[in-house]
């Protein structure tokens, strides 16, 4: 079979392709530049943020729409230029993709995200949510466990379910955006401070990180952030995954809940990486919690290995294909 099969999560802050056979082959910042006016793309990811960081007459645009969930709009554009990147310009056998989204994506989202991937070069296209992606990369058998959470923690949200035979028994999304100093980090900064400096318990180190900003103006700044300025920042952020999760559990019926109780949580995406994370949430949450293996490729990994299982991903579940 000559037609790729390619997995897509289209993070707030990164997006990762996923190809069969290859492994993950695009893990770059969630940025496109264009032309000045917007009408013409003129680099996606990692280019694209070398392109704006040089002052070269070109602007910045991201998947995030205001910090709150990705523009879907903007999305088909740089699905055009990823499928392009890894099929061909001639794309004589189109690709077969599954892309991730948030759970709560509404459908009319989803119509428009199917519609750019197969304009965008796409033979088939099928969405699959988040979780479900993430707990499939993690390599939790979905369609055989009684009950398992799973716990995404993206750079822009973090997504939270509760999965058993197949289905999603309980899901919430929870909004995951940390301000500092009131300017903006340039793609990926935070993810390295939190990874290098953050801790969600035990002893802070006594260290601190210069990082890319840009002000309210839009010039480029260094800043320079400490591990307790960083461990002050994400602390309301995580009681608050921490209470999401005690709610999602809680929606659970109770034939269920015991089973999940004994499987615990998986812990998949970026902030997975955060130094104790698992312990944190495993005793706030009164829950055991484990950090997948590669949990920032968990659901790249996942929506590819879908593709091979869709009848295990229909079922129970509510995909426009």
């Amino acid at each position: 079979m000559l037609s790729k099969k390619i997995g897509i999560d289209l993070g707030t802050s990164t997006v990762l392709v996923y190809v069969k056979g290859e492994g993950v082959v695009v893990n770059e910042p969630a940025v496109m530049a264009t032309d000045e006016k917007g009408a013409r793309v003129l680099a996606v990811g990692r280019a694209a943020s070398e392109m704006v960081g040089r002052g070269r007459k070109a602007r910045a645009v991201r998947l995030v729409r205001d910090g709150d969930g990705v523009d879907y709009n903007v999305a088909g554009a740089m699905l055009q230029h990823l499928i392009g990147r890894i099929v061909g310009r001639q794309r004589i056998f189109r690709p077969d993709v599954m892309l991730s989204v948030a759970a709560m994506v509404t459908g009319v989202e989803r119509r428009a995200v199917l519609a750019a991937t197969i304009q965008a070069g796409a033979k088939t296209a099928y969405l699959i949510d988040k979780p479900m992606a993430a707990a499939i990369g993690a390599r939790v058998a979905v369609a055989s466990t009684d009950g398992i959470a799973i716990v995404n923690l993206g750079a822009g949200s973090t997504e939270l379910a509760v999965i058993g035979q197949g289905e999603t028994l309980a899901s919430e999304s929870l909004a995951a955006s940390v301000t500092q100093r009131g300017v903006r980090l340039m793609p990926g900064e935070a993810e390295r401070l939190k990874i290098q400096l953050g801790s969600a318990s035990g002893p802070v180190p006594q260290s601190d990180l210069e990082v890319s900003a840009v002000d309210e103006g839009g010039g480029r700044s260094a800043l320079r952030v400490s591990a307790n300025e960083v461990r002050a920042a994400i602390q309301e952020l995580l009681e608050s995954i921490a209470a999401s999760l005690q709610r999602v559990l809680a929606q659970v019926p109770e034939a269920r809940r015991g089973a999940v109780l004994r499987s615990g949580a998986v812990l998949t995406g970026g902030g997975a990486q955060l130094r104790g994370i698992a312990e944190f949430l495993a005793s706030r949450a009164g829950i055991p919690a484990r950090v997948a293996p590669e949990p920032q490729s968990c659901v790249a990994i996942g929506t590819g290995m879908a593709l091979d299982n869709l009848q295990v991903i229909r079922r129970g579940q509510h995909y426009i294909t």
